[in-house]
């Protein structure tokens, strides 16, 4: 992440669903260049006894690399009158403090981060104050702004790294079939059946069957490597939801 002092950062507090800009609204630069830590891989060795090496378990029951969390650390640094910066810090922590919140950077619009916030590390020099707003422990991939079931917006739109999620309402009348592009973040969609008669959906040769409302069938698995076809057969409307994500 390039250092610019106009790259400011979005936080939305999912509990209230109130944002905040670091800079718009607060006036503060983000003075660290690369906030964002490495995500953290799940490994899992084991070792046997006169064996040379050990055995590589860490896939063996997802059967792709897992990750667990990575770190985000955003310095924050901004000018307030001299006496204020105390009620000021006590604000901020009285807003996101202990929060889980969606973390959005202006300069990589189509996604957001997501973890419990913290502010470290405040210190004020006459009308100078920092902080340090940590998330030690944030989901390791980065979502999509805009889920399976939102309409296309070109404006967040990266059209060099991005991927086309959008899926429209699915009448269904006898059999239909779509293919789910393949991306960076393995996930599992919901479907959301309605003006339900019958549905079944097929996925790699095994067939399922939905009811009306949601359904989640967690051997289907969305969003990965390669495309997925879905054929739906019966009588319904049914809409795949699901929210891709990148590392």
């Amino acid at each position: 992440m390039k250092h610019d002092v106009r790259n400011g950062v979005t936080i939305t507090v999912e509990k209230t669903g109130e944002s905040y800009h670091t800079y718009e609204d607060w006036g503060l630069y983000v003075t660290n260049a690369n906030p964002i830590g490495d995500p953290v891989q799940y490994t899992n060795y084991l070792e046997i006894p006169a064996r040379n090496g050990k055995i590589d378990l860490s896939e063996a029951l997802s059967g792709r690399p897992i990750f667990t969390h990575r770190p985000i650390k955003i310095n924050l640094m901004g000018t307030r009158e001299i006496t204020a910066w105390d009620s000021v810090i006590s604000a901020f922590r009285n807003m996101i403090m202990g929060q889980v919140c969606k973390i959005q950077f202006d300069n990589d619009p189509s996604y957001f981060w997501r973890g419990r916030v913290g502010i470290d590390d405040f210190s004020s020099v006459w009308e100078w104050g920092k902080f340090t707003l940590d998330i030690p422990e944030a989901e390791p991939y980065k979502y999509d702004v805009l889920s399976s079931a939102d309409p296309w917006l070109w404006n967040p739109f990266n059209f060099e790294t991005g991927i086309i999620t959008q899926i429209g309402a699915i009448e269904v009348d006898g059999t239909e079939t779509i293919t789910i592009p393949h991306g960076y973040m393995p996930t599992t969609p919901e479907f959301v059946v309605s003006y339900f008669t019958s549905l079944s959906v097929e996925c790699n040769g095994v067939t399922y069957g939905l009811t009306s409302g949601k359904n989640v069938i967690p051997s289907i698995i969305v969003g990965g490597d390669a495309d997925v076809t879905l054929t739906f057969t019966g009588k319904a409307t049914v809409q795949v939801v699901y929210r891709g994500g990148s590392l």
